[in-house]
């Protein structure tokens, strides 16, 4: 039922960035509203070329999530990829530039060669699962869970611990640190230990990966500054990442870096190809940094919660549980997009082929009819069904059980070590439509 109180929230304006650097739950407020009072709905806005369906509750997204063959991710798997090309050309390679010039195009097909370009590092011929659609997507995809699979996964939690302990050590009790510069960056100096980084050169891969990651979300009229300083950093990244792949396969990937593991994988009977290499290891790294704001997200979450946070000291074995209800309800991603590959049905209402559909995550985590009390923060919630947090069938996340072992793994040294903390000053955030993160967070430790 809908309120006349909800009547009056605005409902999200999926393309703007500025929406979604509003405070989160006036956020998740305008979604709630929009979820409650219309199961599915078409959005239109002047910058975008085309309309969209915008999906905001688990049922109807967890379905299209499950049914790559009705619902592809090649023609546009994020809002800015609907953009108006005039307003966001800047922001891509000039290979891409001269395809968008092609007469014809269908609106599906300018979204598709959107896609790609964002995502290429600036070379044609990379190959990314975050667009890619089966068979190819799951050979891709086979080559980074083949690098990353559980029994290697478990085997870093030694490593997490170390790492975790050495952080905590430059912590003081007392003494006010910026929690994402300084726990928040365990995350990303494990990545690049394990991708092989020289320690000399970690902070500036990271800051590369991070721009990168941030890029992907491009959006109309982005200032020029902006877009130079993202073409700069994205270029070196790619080539760092090539030299990095150029040495492992000239030793004959003697190594036991993720990086050496790539470069002796096959695909297709033959080496991986930097097309596909390339993109795997910027993949990794941008794990690091989403792990980091998750992690800041939940420090955010509990420092704000005393009952909370006080339950989670006295019983640490609730750890794993108090970051998938982080996931939940403060989830780094926003949405994604797909397109229907052919004429179809969703909640009744006819989607025609090349039509594009906004499936909100961040708003099926507070899914009413799926999650009891969805609005409220709570580390002891039973997850009877899974709160998409991370996405969902072809394309969920496959870092998830990475991300997950990381965070928790640091957690349970965090809760080891102090009984409180608080935050000491304003959160320093960003968001877009896609993702978002904390940039600065100022918190005190108490033993």
């Amino acid at each position: 039922m809908t309120t006349a109180a909800e009547t009056a929230v605005e409902w999200p304006r999926w393309e703007d960035p500025a929406f979604f650097q509003q405070d989160s739950e006036v956020i998740q407020e305008s979604m709630g509203a929009a979820r409650r009072a219309a199961r599915i709905y078409w959005y239109e806005s002047p910058v975008m070329t085309t309309g969209a369906w915008v999906l905001s509750r688990w049922e109807d997204i967890r379905y299209v999530s499950s049914h790559p063959e009705l619902f592809c991710n090649g023609r546009g798997f994020l809002i800015g990829d609907a953009s108006d090309p005039s307003t966001i050309i800047d922001q891509l390679p000039e290979w891409a530039r001269d395809g968008l010039e092609k007469p014809g195009l269908a609106p599906a097909e300018v979204r598709g060669l959107i896609s790609r370009a964002k995502l290429s590092l600036g070379d044609p011929e990379v190959e990314n699962i975050g667009y890619l659609d089966p068979p190819r997507h799951g050979q891709v995809r086979s080559i980074f869970t083949s690098a990353m699979r559980p029994s290697l996964v478990r085997k870093l939690k030694p490593r997490i611990a170390e790492l975790a302990d050495e952080f905590l050590d430059q912590v003081e009790p007392g003494v006010e640190v910026d929690f994402v510069k300084t726990l928040g960056r365990i995350p990303t100096t494990l990545m690049t230990e394990l991708i092989g980084v020289p320690r000399d050169l970690r902070e500036e891969f990271i800051e590369m990966a991070s721009e990168h990651l941030q890029a992907v979300a491009i959006s109309p009229n982005k200032p020029k500054e902006e877009i130079e300083r993202g073409e700069r950093l994205t270029k070196k990244f790619r080539g760092y990442i090539e030299d990095l792949l150029n040495e492992r396969r000239a030793s004959g990937g003697a190594g036991d870096d993720l990086v050496s593991v790539i470069a002796t994988t096959q695909v297709d009977g033959k080496p991986v190809p930097h097309g596909i290499a390339v993109p795997i290891v910027s993949f990794f790294i941008n794990a690091g940094e989403t792990t980091r704001a998750s992690l800041s997200h939940m420090a955010m979450c509990l420092a704000e919660r005393p009952d909370q946070r006080r339950l989670l000291v006295e019983r640490p074995e609730l750890v794993p549980n108090a970051f998938e209800e982080t996931m939940r309800w403060y989830p780094v991603n926003w949405s994604h997009c797909r397109t229907a590959t052919q004429r179809t049905e969703i909640a009744g209402q006819t989607i025609e082929k090349d039509d594009l559909l906004i499936v909100a995550y961040a708003s099926a985590g507070r899914d009413e009819d799926v999650f009891e009390g969805a609005d409220e923060y709570d580390i002891t919630r039973a997850f009877d069904h899974d709160h998409i947090g991370f996405g969902y069938g072809e394309h969920g996340c496959p870092g998830r059980l990475l991300a997950t072992t990381i965070a928790t793994g640091i957690w349970g040294r965090i809760v080891a070590r102090f009984s409180d903390w608080e935050i000491t000053g304003p959160p320093v955030t960003f968001s877009n439509p896609f993702i978002r993160g904390a940039i600065s967070l100022p918190i005190t430790f108490s033993a």
